[in-house]
């Protein structure tokens, strides 16, 4: 490359640093700002210009009572500047986030949606719980800058179609992006599930550090957001880390997560324990609650069923060799429970065992790894801008 053409990718790069320091911090003074990007002092100069140029940074004075000589600048992002969404549209809710440009969730809504629901009367509630959740936040509309949302299935990273989804009814063939854009004046993106909550995860989770790492979302469902050399790997149609092909190998279905085996496997003992309870509680938690209170045959069925994910995640393990695998979803909230005897059997599977953790952020992972989405297509439209 000419030094004229490598000059404006450089610019934009060093511009990008700048703002992953100024994402995590309130104010900060130019050398120390210049310290944390890795940058010169001179180049730190000259982004700041460019993103005050493009409204992204304000510049204040240090205030600090006692503070001698001249009062130093400060620089702040100014994350009022816009606002972005993270949608996660599940099988039986949804969960909405709006964000400032910091990626500070100013409000979240959790809408319960009937697993029976069809396309038009899911859509309907995602858009009321996107309504409702603005409101809360006290975010106009036209504030929103990007929207991302999340799906089960396997979604064309290129157009945001549902190429394939077994488990809501019409969604196979819904262009995500084209029905939710009629709801905001600005970009909506759309992707799997499992692919937006490990870019979440190693955003503000346990995979922070970690370049190779696969997200095992264990749920109604399994399914992998897989992530390898720091890029999330979704393959040529975005079908990577689907589990179907586990029924290859155990001639059962083979993308079951806990909730579905637990109505399965588990059937008899699932149907005694609901005889004695009266909460409106997933088949998989009720699971969880009897064997963790000591029920032998609710620890039996459970030990079955993580035989199961174990064989999967081990699976994955063994085909791409991750430095870290993190069990997320709906059944994170169990914590060791969950992720001790998949980890006691990947030795017997792999012989370069990953780490294994269980996510920090639960059931949110998902609308992270949006509202991050949503930041990044924000913040590459604005510095489009620094070469205009």
């Amino acid at each position: 490359m000419t030094a004229s053409a490598t000059a404006p990718l450089l610019r934009r790069l060093n511009a990008e640093r700048v703002l992953d320091v100024l994402r995590e911090v309130d104010t900060i003074r130019h050398t120390e700002l210049a310290d944390a990007a890795g940058l010169s002092r001179p180049t730190v100069d000259a982004v700041i210009e460019d993103l005050r140029r493009i409204g992204l940074i304000a510049e204040v004075e240090d205030d600090t009572p006692g503070r001698r000589g001249r009062p130093a600048r400060l620089v702040r992002l100014k994350a009022e500047k816009g606002h972005v969404v993270g949608i996660d549209i599940g099988v039986h809710k949804c969960m909405v986030s709006v964000a400032d440009l910091r990626g500070t969730v100013l409000a979240t809504e959790v809408r319960t949606l009937g697993q029976e629901l069809g396309r038009k009367a899911r859509l309907d509630g995602v858009r009321r719980a996107v309504r409702d959740t603005l409101k809360r936040a006290r975010v106009e509309r036209s504030a929103v800058l990007a929207a991302c949302t999340a799906t089960p299935g396997i979604v064309d990273p290129r157009t945001g179609v549902v190429l394939i989804c077994d488990v809501l009814p019409d969604w196979t063939g819904l262009n995500l992006r084209t029905e939710l854009g009629r709801s905001f004046n600005a970009p909506v993106l759309a992707d799997n599930d499992a692919n937006l909550a490990v870019v979440g995860e190693r955003w503000r989770g346990v995979a922070a550090a970690s370049q190779d790492v696969i997200y095992v979302l264990a749920g109604e469902r399994l399914g992998a957001g897989i992530v390898s050399g720091g890029q999330v790997f979704r393959g040529h149609d975005g079908g990577a880390g689907e589990m179907a092909f586990l029924s290859l190998l155990e001639h059962t279905p083979g993308a079951e997560g806990i909730g579905a085996l637990a109505a399965n496997v588990g059937k008899e003992v699932v149907a005694r324990l609901r005889e004695h309870t009266h909460e409106l509680t997933g088949d998989a938690a009720l699971l969880l609650a009897a064997a963790r209170d000591g029920d032998a045959e609710a620890q039996q069925v459970l030990e079955q069923i993580l035989a199961r994910m174990a064989r999967a995640v081990g699976t994955l393990a063994l085909l791409l060799n991750p430095e870290l695998i993190v069990i997320g979803g709906g059944v994170a909230a169990a914590g060791e429970q969950i992720a001790e005897p998949i980890r006691r059997r990947l030795p017997q599977m792999t012989s370069l065992t990953p780490q294994l953790q269980v996510s920090l952020l639960g059931d949110r992972a998902v609308t992270v790894g949006a509202l991050r989405t949503a930041l990044d297509a924000v913040e590459s439209s604005l510095l489009d801008d620094l070469n205009t």
